[in-house]
């Protein structure tokens, strides 16, 4: 039975999302394979890892999340680190949801629970060529990514478990390494520098301030908020500025 015309059956979308997913899948193997060794060489079990691996599907908060946890921050400062660095999907569910038309409420869930910065990367694109974006098309291209991701993860777990006590413990410096290459990879690939640098300057100031005032979990979550609230505000204003110019 051939698909109507102007439309595309839903194994056929959901293969072509597959396929679509395949250029990013290198950076989820990557990225993943790192979070499931240092999880490992972080002191936690394999169940806990995979657990984390499979409902914090995020990188960056990943890192962050064995960061905060070997520093001893309080859960608090955890939880709120975690939710500020994956805010972000927040607006790009936003922008995408406008191509979802005739889409059921439980298929966006479905795609808002599953984005990731690649994904959304690879919808935009798809989004401006064809105007829409298929359910099944966008469940194919998430799901392939999110299943690189869970596996990845698995092998870094059970590489970091093989690999002698000695030998692992001496990996540790490898989380700050990778926040440093993610800060300059995002650095050098971004094209508003000077406000983030603006943002770095000003949540320093903020942090040192708060530090007269409250503990350094407090101060830390007040200064991320105060600066990124301030340089986004400022950022928006200057573009609406623009605009009427």
């Amino acid at each position: 039975m051939s698909a109507p015309e102007g439309t595309v059956l839903p194994l056929t979308a959901f293969k072509n999302g597959v396929i679509a997913c395949a250029p990013t899948i290198l950076g989820y193997w990557c990225i993943g394979f790192a979070c499931g060794a240092i999880g490992i060489i972080s002191g936690f079990s394999l169940s806990a890892e995979m657990a984390l691996t499979v409902f914090l599907y995020a990188g960056g908060a990943h890192f962050l999340f064995y960061s905060l946890w070997l520093a001893g921050a309080e859960t608090l400062a955890i939880v709120t680190g975690v939710f500020l660095i994956n805010v972000r999907y927040v607006l790009m569910s936003s922008y995408l949801a406008r191509f979802f038309k005739g889409t059921l409420l439980w298929e966006r869930f479905i795609h808002g629970a599953l984005l990731t910065d690649e994904t959304f990367g690879v919808a935009v694109q798809q989004a401006r060529e064809k105007g829409v974006l298929g359910f099944w098309w966008f469940f194919g291209l998430n799901l392939s990514a999110y299943l690189n991701w869970v596996i990845a993860n698995f092998v870094g777990c059970l590489f970091a478990r093989l690999i002698p006590v000695q030998f692992s413990q001496g990996l540790m410096f490898s989380l700050t390494a990778m926040f440093i290459g993610l800060l300059t990879l995002n650095y050098f690939g971004s094209s508003y520098k000077k406000y983030e640098i603006l943002a770095v300057i000003l949540s320093c100031a903020l942090f040192s301030l708060g530090l007269l005032f409250v503990n350094a979990n407090v101060s830390l979550l007040l200064a991320t908020l105060g600066a990124t609230s301030l340089v986004t505000a400022f950022f928006t204003k200057r573009v609406q500025g623009s605009a009427v110019l």
